[in-house]
């Protein structure tokens, strides 16, 4: 069995860019000649707007498989169409898997004991086979050793990827992830948390699936947690909408180029949001170009 990571590492390394593209489709950020196109009216039943979701996503897959080794669906948007919207998910991972991209669910679950295991045991792993099954999941720490060690385990027997939300990139996480106690910020101690269970799941690449979000708004705060977690894949969000800068993705990073996977979402899939005269399957592709450019220019420069 190829572990999560060593997959991971594989694809970026084949494909020469450590970019990802977030799947959160919006019918609010959608074309409305595009949704028109679909039949999608205000009158239109969640089943048919959960379908209209799964046929935007296969139009950003397309436009995306051969330029980057993964992609990251947030649950969110799915579960806000009932069960279509998860039968949408699972077509939209099916499709993803068909296209030979590696999946990280973005669900941010946090529990303790039996039911920290349900959760994982509902995502992670490869027996009995489910089709929303993921490479890789996003888990929340705040409920401590209790929350994150079901989690590891999981992923651990079954060679898949975990991403603790250490440090995101949204504004207000600071109130709580920068308190501090004796003299260290809580998202340091968060990492402390993580790094027993990275260096006990290090793949072939020298690298860990057990990883952390850290947002590229935050270099500082960057720079101190690669320190800490050297072995750690690190998610990187706060990119292109959130505007994150370049210091703040380069901390991100090992010297070696490796270390990250940078999240792109609204920036690729509604580049008529961004300045693009329309959101197309060319215009798609060419958004997620310009970051995997820049992205590159920013790791070696």
């Amino acid at each position: 069995m190829t572990i999560f990571i060593d997959r991971l590492i594989g694809a970026i390394q084949e494909k020469n860019t450590p970019c990802i593209v977030g799947l959160d489709p919006a019918l609010d950020r959608m074309p409305k000649s595009w949704l028109k196109h679909q039949g999608i009216t205000p009158k239109s039943s969640i089943v048919e707007r959960a379908e209209a979701i799964y046929q935007y996503n296969l139009m950003v897959l397309d436009a995306i498989a051969d330029l980057v080794p993964a992609v990251k669906p947030q649950s969110a948007y799915y579960e806000l169409f009932g069960s279509a919207g998860i039968i949408a998910l699972e077509k939209t991972i099916m499709a993803a898997r068909d296209r030979d991209l590696l999946v990280i669910l973005d669900v941010k679950r946090g529990d303790i004991a039996s039911t920290a295991t349900a959760y994982a045991q509902s995502y992670l792993p490869s027996e009995p086979k489910r089709p929303y099954a993921a490479d890789a999941i996003t888990i929340v720490p705040y409920l401590g050793t209790d929350c994150l060690d079901p989690f590891f385990q999981e992923a651990i027997q079954w060679g898949k990827g975990i991403f603790v939300c250490v440090k995101t990139s949204n504004p207000g996480a600071s109130i709580i992830q920068e308190q501090k106690i004796n003299h260290r910020y809580l998202y340091e101690i968060v990492a402390d948390l993580i790094k027993s269970a990275a260096d006990q799941s290090i793949g072939e690449s020298g690298y860990s699936g057990i990883g952390a979000v850290v947002g590229a708004t935050y270099p500082e705060a960057a720079i101190k947690l690669r320190q800490q977690l050297p072995r750690s894949i690190f998610l990187v969000p706060g990119v292109g909408a959130q505007g994150g800068g370049n210091e703040g993705i380069k901390a991100c990073f090992n010297p070696d180029g490796l270390g990250g996977v940078v999240s792109s979402s609204r920036a690729i899939m509604y580049p008529h949001l961004y300045g693009s005269e329309d959101t197309n399957r060319d215009t798609i592709r060419q958004a997620a170009i310009a970051l995997i450019a820049q992205v590159q220019d920013i790791l070696t420069t």
